[in-house]
């Protein structure tokens, strides 16, 4: 796989910050009290090996991944003014136009007239959506990597299906404030509106530029990739056809693709260490022990990766679905010999999306009704006891309670699929419900766990487990294992540890 054009993105300076109202300000950007402050920096990976979207059959190009890059910095350069705090504008290089896509035609984690509390207003959607653009980060933008004496622990970040480069950004930050380098490549194609348009390698690469012809026609004016009919993205993974066949080779087609992402992305964290990066000297990154982790379709992400890829040593998976192994029931002629990679449909060898067989945390909402609801759809097919009050996870808790490696069993009452994500909830908790129906009940309604409370759990449960697993501080075993937030509704178990 060749990674061969790496361009960093001089990022659009910053307008005057609007204000929020105090409801919608995450006090996790202002309270945090750790070694570091948190440096970012965006840059575009080219895989020449690939085409640009070979799921969607855009066959032509190369694939171009924009991905930040998180990392710690100085205290006293975060405070010297000589840096700006990143904005939620700065991953959209500065265009409102495709600010307000992504606010309003991706998902239903966003803000629009179907997702917010009765009685908001269009004038006050419009107004958040503007005030989020200019709303700062936990970040500064291309700061120099603070001075260490050792090398620092590195984690590799999954979004989830319709997802963004941003959607576990809370836990990357703090990861990154803590001494870690974190990098987040987002998968073009599934993630939407996709702006490879602005890619400076257009203006600076004459071979870049030709290469990626045949690409141009599918961006549009803004230079995004993706249709409106797929929430902004070009293809949807589970698109595959009403065929089981058809359906799991699309998923299969589109997780083997991700799974070559997150290669790029070890590969750019190679190039990094051998020639150093931001400030840093070459030999900077610890890539003895490498971290991933993800959320959702992400969370399926990390597991597979933790099978598939070596380079990987420890995983944090987030809210992903339960899967069981569809391989006994397909008929032999459609597996894949060992020659011929395969997420779903190798021929032999472990099902990576049931297989644990590195330290993990598997962290879920009590409820998902998303995942649940997949879960429930698969028990039916298989004739297998479907998700209950008791059991909501029934597949995951299988993989938790078969393995022999170190795992992680966390599960959050009354959190949803949002709960743990950087999304519209967590943005704008003042303009969204935080009631649903319990999702085994419909009649009771509940109240969910405050957005910031539940980014705190999960921030603070992943710094721990990459410090024992990562760091290998052993020390941090007995802070894993310590649950401070036993009465806001969160499980934690260990095992094998």
């Amino acid at each position: 796989m060749k990674n061969s054009i790496r361009f960093l993105i001089p990022l659009f300076a910053a307008a005057a910050c609007g204000a929020e109202s105090p409801a919608s300000v995450s006090e996790s950007t202002r309270t945090w009290d750790t070694p570091y402050a948190a440096g970012s920096s965006t840059v575009f990976l080219h895989d020449e090996s690939r085409p640009y979207d070979s799921v969607a059959k855009i066959d032509e190009g190369m694939r171009t991944l924009i991905t930040e890059i998180w990392y710690p910095i100085e205290h006293e350069v975060a405070t010297s003014g000589d840096y700006r705090r990143a904005t939620y504008g700065d991953y959209v290089f500065g265009n409102r136009d495709v600010h307000e896509l992504m606010m309003t035609k991706t998902t239903f984690f966003h803000l629009t007239a179907d997702t917010v509390k009765d009685g908001t207003s269009v004038e006050q959607i419009d107004d958040a959506i503007e005030a989020l653009f200019h709303r700062e980060r936990a970040s500064y933008v291309d700061t120099p990597v603070a001075e260490s004496d050792t090398s620092w622990p590195v984690i590799v970040m999954s979004h989830g299906d319709a997802g963004s480069r941003y959607n576990m950004e809370s836990a990357t930050e703090y990861l990154a404030a803590n001494g870690y380098v974190v990098i987040a490549p987002e998968h073009t194609g599934n993630s939407p509106y996709s702006m490879t348009g602005h890619d400076p390698a257009f203006e600076n690469d004459a071979d870049f530029r030709e290469a990626m012809a045949g690409v141009m026609p599918h961006l549009s004016e803004l230079g995004t990739y993706g249709s409106e009919e797929q929430y902004g993205q070009s293809y949807a993974p589970s698109g595959g056809g009403p065929d089981t066949l058809g359906f799991l080779q699309q998923l299969d087609a589109s997780l083997l693709e991700r799974l070559n992402d997150l290669r790029v992305a070890l590969d750019e964290l190679g190039r990094m260490n051998a020639e150093g990066f931001s400030s840093a000297a070459p030999g900077s990154l610890d890539l003895e022990r490498i971290g991933l982790m993800g959320r959702s379709f992400g969370g399926a992400t990390t597991l597979l990766g933790l099978v598939m890829e070596p380079r990987f040593t420890a995983g944090f998976s987030v809210a992903p679905p339960g899967y069981l192994d569809p391989r006994a029931g397909l008929p032999a002629a459609v597996l894949k010999p060992p020659a011929e990679e395969s997420v779903l449909l190798s021929a032999d060898g472990p099902f990576p999306l049931t297989t644990i067989s590195k330290p993990t945390v598997l962290l879920s909402g009590g409820e998902d009704a998303l995942i649940i609801g997949l879960s429930a759809s698969v028990a039916q097919a298989a004739g297998l006891p479907a998700p209950s009050a008791d059991n909501p996870h029934p597949l995951l808790r299988q993989a938790f309670e078969s393995t022999n490696a170190p795992v992680v069993w966390g599960m959050l009452a009354d959190s949803n699929h949002a709960s743990f994500g950087v999304s519209g909830g967590y943005w704008r908790r003042d303009l969204k419900s935080n009631t649903q129906a319990r999702t085994f009940d419909n009649e009771t309604k509940f109240e969910l766990v405050d957005p910031e409370l539940a980014h705190r759990m999960q921030r603070e449960l992943a710094l721990n487990f990459f410090d024992l697993t990562i760091r290998e501080d052993t020390d941090a075993l007995e802070r894993l294992g310590t649950n401070e937030y036993a009465a806001h509704g969160l499980t934690i178990e260990l095992r094998n540890f």
